[in-house]
């Protein structure tokens, strides 16, 4: 397994289309939201990483404040399909959940795969183990099996955050470790109301 070459998008260029299966079913293209929506596209582990799942529920419970500004919340993950259904089954999702099993998006993003020592590994394993404890005996909330995180081995996905305005441009980008935080929510916001000030000719041709 191979870590990716390509570079992360930069701002202002048009950022790579794609279209991938969701979580529930159907499929979802970054081309449906141009000329409606500013999608925020969040590259991260998936819903067997606790650590990302914490992540998951801030984003879920300001979902309404990023749709009211005309945004969409993607989360782009390594799952397959059949795995993405499952958990579809059984958890909650607030926001679209994308699958990029092959990984064609994140190389086209440039999110890498960084190979752990043992001693990540091990100090990874037991933060996910110490957090998977807390939710289940706080919340009563069981992790799902982390078969992904199986699959990869040794390598961890980078994180990588876009935001991307309605005429399909880049406008912000934000890279880090697998277990870096990610923005606040606060300046994820006041980024898509600086926006949402702004209706670009691109975006009102479509």
């Amino acid at each position: 397994m191979e870590q990716t070459t390509h570079p992360h998008p930069s701002v202002g260029e048009t950022a790579p289309d794609f279209r991938l299966p969701a979580a529930g079913g159907g499929q979802i293209a970054l081309s449906d939201y141009l000329g409606s929506k500013a999608p925020l596209l969040w590259f991260s582990k998936g819903l067997f990483c606790p650590f990302c799942r914490r992540n998951m529920a801030r984003l879920s419970q300001s979902y309404t404040d990023f749709v009211a500004l005309d945004a969409e919340v993607l989360q782009i993950t390594h799952n397959t399909q059949q795995e993405a259904d499952t958990y579809f089954r059984n958890y909650h999702l607030a926001t679209p959940y994308l699958c990029d099993a092959d990984r064609q998006v994140h190389e086209a993003y440039g999110v890498g795969l960084e190979q752990q020592s043992l001693g990540a590994m091990a100090e990874n394993m037991l933060t996910s183990s110490a957090m998977v404890a807390h939710d289940l005996l706080l919340h009563g909330e069981k992790s799902p099996l982390p078969t992904p995180a199986l699959r990869m081995g040794s390598f961890q996905p980078s994180q990588l955050v876009v935001a991307v305005d309605r005429a399909g441009l880049v406008r912000y980008v934000w890279s880090g470790g697998p277990f870096d935080a990610l923005p606040t929510v606060a300046e994820l916001l006041s980024l898509f109301q600086s926006m949402g000030a702004e209706v670009p000719a691109a975006a009102q041709a479509h």
